[in-house]
């Protein structure tokens, strides 16, 4: 058989219908039915994506799944985002501690993993759902999120091969404050400009 080649998504409008079912059912309700739940992790995870896609002027991609890290800003900068909240989905007897993954992973090459671990995006954006109200959390509602930008060196310098980190620890070792919406941009540009 011959080698396949990567498929090129293209951007759906949403309009897009399916073939074969009764009546006319779209793209867009099929995304209504899979992703609503905007305060689980893995939806929370994309719609954290798109926020700092947005502030980077990437937005108008497609998100990529197979990367070694989640965008490539217009000017280069290669970033990978992280999220948690403190509520979640499911029940909870309390507040979820917040914390991120920053495992160093491989490289992949489109067919395996590849080469040293290590941390592959320039910046990471840590991004913290910090409502704490489950009747008034809306994960849309920018005023809700906090953003942390911390430039990959800083992190390997602070916490080396440590898997996970903590909202505190990240604040105490980084020095970094927690950024609204309107600040990403610059605060992810001056990250990576350090």
């Amino acid at each position: 058989m011959a080698q396949l080649l990567p498929i090129q998504a293209t951007r759906k409008n949403g309009k897009e219908c399916f073939q074969g079912m009764d009546g006319e059912h779209s793209l867009q309700d099929f995304w209504a039915w899979a992703f609503s739940d905007l305060v689980s992790n893995t939806e929370r995870g994309k719609l954290a994506e798109y926020f700092v896609a947005k502030a980077m002027g990437c937005g108008t991609q497609i998100s990529q799944t197979w990367e070694s890290y989640d965008l490539l800003s217009p000017e280069g900068i290669k970033i990978e985002v992280k999220t948690s909240a403190y509520i979640q989905s499911w029940q909870q007897k309390g507040f979820s501690t917040i914390s991120f993954g920053i495992a160093e992973t491989q490289f992949w090459d489109g067919v395996g993993y590849v080469g040293k671990e290590k941390r592959h995006a320039d910046v990471y954006v840590f991004c913290v759902l910090k409502h704490k109200d489950q009747e008034t959390i809306n994960p849309l509602d920018l005023a809700q999120w906090d953003f942390y930008p911390v430039a990959t060196q800083r992190l390997n310098s602070s916490f080396g091969k440590q898997k996970t980190v903590t909202l505190g620890s990240l604040i105490s070792h980084c020095k970094v404050p927690p950024r609204p919406f309107s600040e990403l941009k610059d605060a992810i540009e001056k990250e990576y400009n350090l």
